[in-house]
Order: structure tokens, then sequence, then C-alpha cells
């Protein structure tokens, strides 16, 4: 009950005066050089239940390789926590086993020292906030907090998410401000969302932040430890094994622009073309509609396909035997599949948006959502040019691996602790 008290105050006692209160004072005294630091993995969202989305997949790669490549004096520990329940250790080959490891009565509480770690890598928003009182207590015995910020939708753009999705993002944000000595984003875009965010809610706050951005990795093939067999075509539908496909991949949700593609599909089906489409991604939020159209369609399993939760090998599968890619998003924070497809050497049609153009550069075409270059206007252009064979675009940029991408976030992390054989290639559009 007396926790439950604090947490209640911790609610409306300003940041700037928790930022003060609760940062540990360096004296002399401190043990600043520890042989047994740990860099203590936040993973509580995958723990439970991996839904194969983007941010999945950037958690289990990152993850994975910062066991591989542990920085210099650091332990690598994986932990997680639930709202009500605090931060307990995983084994560390927890990916590997589909166990959810949070309901097991015999776990070992998470022990924090001086000059640990706390990096916040999966998208733990809903859990965050709830576990404030135990997070400052370790940032007031000397823990350093990193956070990946992934994007800023949920607030920036509300009316694509559940009302309790933005609230808890909200709440994620403020404890961002409250504890992050380090915040890593995925893009230029974020990053500048999130000083813009930071600027304007919690100004006190930016002095001690730093903020960085990271390059993801394109290389979908080392992702899943339970995943042992390459990908091959038999594990896609019958129907698109000798006939082109074009490739969605994502959460079905209504920033997405899955409704907008399939109706450029339909007119180009009317009109007579084989041309099929590929949706690879699990059902989201507020798209009763688009679900009912797209499981009641006349062309479900003939024109069009739906894969629900594709694993990563099936993902590697489409990549390699797709005919091209489109991502019609009207907000993301980066766009992985994008990165993933190029390096299979596959076409990009993109809507024009920001982050997009920072991703891909001139290496994708582009449609607007108004004008000459809509999307149906666009659609029978760009697959008259990949049928064609001709690439109207400039050569894909060879965007860094993962073992490269978790290489920038410890150097961030770590203040260049680390070091690596080789720098990655950035996209033009990023240097």
């Amino acid at each position: 009950m007396h926790d439950l008290l604090k947490m209640m105050t911790l609610r409306y006692l300003p940041v700037s005066f928790l930022r003060r209160h609760f940062t540990k004072t360096i004296t002399k005294a401190d043990p600043i050089i520890n042989a047994n630091k740990q860099l203590l993995v936040d993973v509580s969202v995958i723990a439970q239940s991996d839904a194969k989305t983007g941010i999945q997949r950037v958690v289990r790669h990152h993850y994975q390789e910062l066991l591989a490549a542990a920085p210099k004096g650091y332990q690598v520990r994986a932990i997680a926590a639930l709202r009500q329940q605090p931060y307990y250790y995983l084994p560390t080959n927890f990916l590997s086993q589909p166990i959810n490891y949070l309901t097991k009565t015999s776990k070992e509480l998470v022990h924090v020292h001086h000059g640990d770690i706390f990096l916040a890598l999966d998208l733990s928003a809903h859990i965050i906030p709830h576990r404030l009182l135990d997070l400052l207590r370790w940032k007031q015995q000397g823990v350093k907090f990193s956070f990946i910020v992934y994007d800023l939708l949920p607030v920036l753009k509300r009316s694509w998410f559940n009302k309790r999705t933005t609230q808890n993002f909200k709440r994620w944000l403020r404890a961002i401000a409250i504890l992050a000595n380090d915040v890593i984003t995925i893009s230029h875009t974020v990053k500048t969302e999130f000083t813009d965010w930071m600027q304007q809610h919690y100004k006190s706050s930016l002095p001690f932040i730093s903020c960085n951005n990271i390059q993801l990795g394109s290389d979908i093939s080392t992702s899943d430890p339970m995943q042992t067999q390459p990908a091959q075509l038999h594990q896609l539908p019958k129907q698109l094994t000798n006939t082109p496909f074009i490739l969605m991949v994502g959460t079905i949700e209504p920033r997405k622009g899955y409704a907008d593609v399939i109706e450029a599909f339909e007119q180009l089906w009317a009109k007579g073309e084989k041309i099929q489409l590929v949706i690879a991604g699990k059902q989201g939020w507020k798209v009763k509609s688009l679900m009912n159209n797209l499981q009641n369609h006349v062309e479900l399993n003939n024109k069009l396909h739906w894969i629900n939760g594709p694993t990563d090998k099936t993902l590697i599968a489409l990549y390699q035997h797709c005919s091209g890619l489109i991502m019609a998003s009207k907000g993301e924070g980066f766009g992985l599949p994008i990165i993933e497809a190029a390096r299979y050497q596959k076409p990009l049609l993109l809507r024009d948006i920001p982050v997009f153009k920072e991703t891909a550069g001139q290496s994708a075409s582009y449609f607007t959502d108004h004008g000459h270059n809509n999307l149906l206007n666009k659609l029978p252009q760009w697959l008259r040019h990949i049928n064609a064979k001709y690439d109207i675009n400039q050569p894909h940029p060879i965007w860094p691996s993962w073992q490269e991408s978790s290489a920038q976030l410890l150097n961030i992390i770590v203040k260049n602790q680390t070091k690596y054989h080789k720098k990655p290639l950035l996209c033009p559009t990023q240097v």
C-alpha cells in the first residue's frame, strides 16, 4: 500500500523535480569501475508473446547481437516485468524456448549496482510507467537508462490508435523524460519528432537527455533462433508459385494504407490484369470494415492473399519471390520492410512521406495522395516498368547488417567502448 501511494504521488510531481531527486550524485567513494556491470535488456513484451511485428524483429536481432558481442566489462542480461510484477531475469536463450517465463513461480529478482545500464529495447509503453518507482530507485543507485524510441505516432496521430494505447504512450514518454540518459531513435524523422515533443512538454529535461539515431539492419535471415531451416518457395500459397505477385508487409491497422492498395488492384483486375497482391501481417485494431472486405473478397485466395502473422522464414520466401514491394503507410518510424525487400533487389513503390524518402531516397518510386502521381495512376506505370525489367530508380544502397546496427547502438549507450571491423554503408539521404 505504501508503494501504491508513492506511485500515485509520482504522477503529479514535476518531471524536473523527479530527475533531480532520483539522480545519484557521484562521490569519490562510488565504485566507478565495476567488473561485474550489467547491461539489462528490457524484453518484457516479446518475453510474453512474439507477435512477429517489425518492432519485435528489431528486438530479436539486437538482443542476439548484444549477446554475441557484449561490451567489455558488461554482462548482457535479459529482463522482463509486468505492470503488477517487478523485473526478473530471463534465461539467456529465452527466445529459443516458447515459454512465458513471467508466469513461472521460481524467478530471480533483478538486483542492480552503480554502473549498470538499463536498455529499454522492447516497446514496453504499457509496463514501464507502472514500474516507475522501481526504476527511479535504480536510477538513485547509479543505473544509467537508455530508451529506444521507434515512433511517436500514438501521440501525434491519435485517431489511428485506441485511446488506451495513446494514454500509455503519453505516460511512457513522461517516464523517459524522468529517467533517460540516452534516447536512441530509428530515423532522423523520429529524432526530430521526439525532440519537438520533449521541447513542447518537458523542456527542462532536454539538457539531460542525449538523443541519437541509428540505422536498422536489413538482413532478416538472421532473425529468429526458432527457425533453423532456409526459406523455401513451397512455404507460400500454391497460387504464388508461378504467377507474379506484389507484396505488402505489416500489421493490418488504419495507417498502413491497405484499403487504398486493394482498391487500386481491383481496378487492375477489372481490366484483366493477372498480377496478384499478397498482404503479410496480423490483424490489428480499428479495421473491422477492412477485415470484412478482405476476408470476404471475391478474389481472396485467387488474386488476393492474406498471410496472417507470417514467420520470418515465410517473409524471407515472400521477399525472395515477389515482383516488388508496396508500402502505403501514412506514418512510420522507419519502414523496415523497405530495406528487407531492397536487400533482395526488389522494386519499391512507396507513399511519399518524409520518413520513406529518408529510408529509400531515390532508390524507390513514390505516389502521393493527390494529383497525377496518386496510387491509381502510379501503380500501372510501376508494374509496366517491373514487367519490362526497366529500373527507373537509382540502385539500392547497401544498408547495414544487424551486427553493424547493434554496433551503432552500443557505441551510443556504452560510449565508444565497442570495436567493429566494418563501417555501415549509409543510404545517401542519411549521410
